[in-house]
């Protein structure tokens, strides 16, 4: 029987160690293609044959990973050569079949990184035929550049474009106030919740309607973004609209207004402590939670421990918050004691 267990054990390790070499081999063989690709890519052109066939290789479509990959690296060094094919090369790749073509164009595009570029690449996320969080990526990359060339964006009639031009303004503080106002109206709610979410960034007392406005949106998501966005812009203002969240039906929209009732503070509490006698238990116990967080338990049960209000913060916070509190409590003074002594 041990003799077995012996041969097993060997037999495991073998087989192990074998594997492990296989890996290690496929490593340093992956990254010695990697480290020649990138310097193929960074590699100047050497001359007009070299350019043809740098150009030749960058058009061509290939089979074969190996091949995609050449082709990548041609094209690469095309742009950093700033080759005069490289407009038309990159105009190609972005709308290539493979994948992995039209990416690697994409991010060429930003390291080109001038109108013309911003303009193509603004040209493919109207197409759609790149994902187009990689598009929008790279044109946040290139932020202050696109600025007002976003704006028509917003009035694509695909819900998908206005959704990113509305997510990119984000950047651009007075730029399209007025259409992402209108947009928090839009039939899409994608877009209603990326035009509220920016609006988060825009102090306007329009931008304040229309962020109190979506609070009420139809759609649980929207009404998220309303709530994050109204706990950053408007403070104290938003929380009599925030704290009617806590008894959503939605477990993310009441996290969202609990986190934003928590980020207002001190200055919410008067709306909270208004929500402890709602019918709603998950208003209630939300309201209690918030009350808990911003400190105003802990300070009322040190000031006045048999105060009715307390006892009614524990009932609507559930089970554990009395106990919890009790504890705190109990630290405090105990720290207080050795502060004073």
């Amino acid at each position: 029987m041990h003799v077995l267990v012996l041969r097993l054990a060997i037999l495991v390790f073998a087989i192990s160690f074998v594997a492990w070499c296989a890996l290690a081999v496929a490593i340093l063989v992956g990254r010695v293609r990697y480290d020649r690709l990138r310097g193929e890519a960074s590699a100047g052109v050497g001359g007009p044959r070299e350019a043809r066939r740098l150009i030749d290789r960058a058009r061509r479509p290939s089979r074969t990973e190996r091949g995609t990959w050449r082709r990548i690296a041609a094209l690469d060094r095309l742009v950093h050569a700033r080759d005069p094919a490289m407009r038309g090369l990159l105009r190609a790749a972005v709308s290539d079949p493979d994948e992995k073509v039209a990416a690697a164009g994409v991010r060429a595009l930003a390291d080109v990184g001038d109108d013309w570029a911003v303009d193509v690449l603004l040209g493919a996320l109207r197409e759609g035929r790149v994902q187009r969080s990689r598009v929008a990526s790279q044109l946040e990359h290139l932020a202050p550049l696109p600025g007002g060339r976003l704006l028509p964006l917003l009035r694509d009639s695909d819900p998908a474009v206005r959704f990113w031009g509305a997510t990119l303004l984000a950047s651009y503080p007075g730029i399209g106030d007025a259409r992402l106002v209108m947009m928090t109206h839009d039939r899409d709610p994608n877009v209603r919740a990326a035009a509220v979410e920016t609006l988060g960034t825009r102090d306007t007392g329009s931008a304040r309607v229309a962020i109190l406005a979506s609070i009420d949106d139809p759609v649980w998501y929207v009404r998220v973004h309303a709530a994050r966005s109204a706990g950053q812009l408007l403070g104290a203002e938003a929380a009599p609209s925030l704290v009617r969240l806590l008894a959503d039906t939605r477990w993310w929209v009441r996290t969202a207004a609990k986190d934003a009732l928590r980020g207002i503070g001190p200055d919410a509490v008067s709306a909270l402590l208004a929500t402890l006698i709602d019918p709603d238990a998950f208003a209630r116990n939300g309201a209690a939670e918030v009350l808990q967080d911003v400190g105003f338990v802990d300070s009322l049960a040190l000031e006045t421990p048999d105060s009715p209000l307390l006892e009614r913060i524990y009932a609507a916070g559930g089970d554990g918050m009395r106990e919890a509190a009790q504890e705190r409590i109990a630290r405090e003074k105990r720290d207080r004691e050795v502060r004073a002594a």
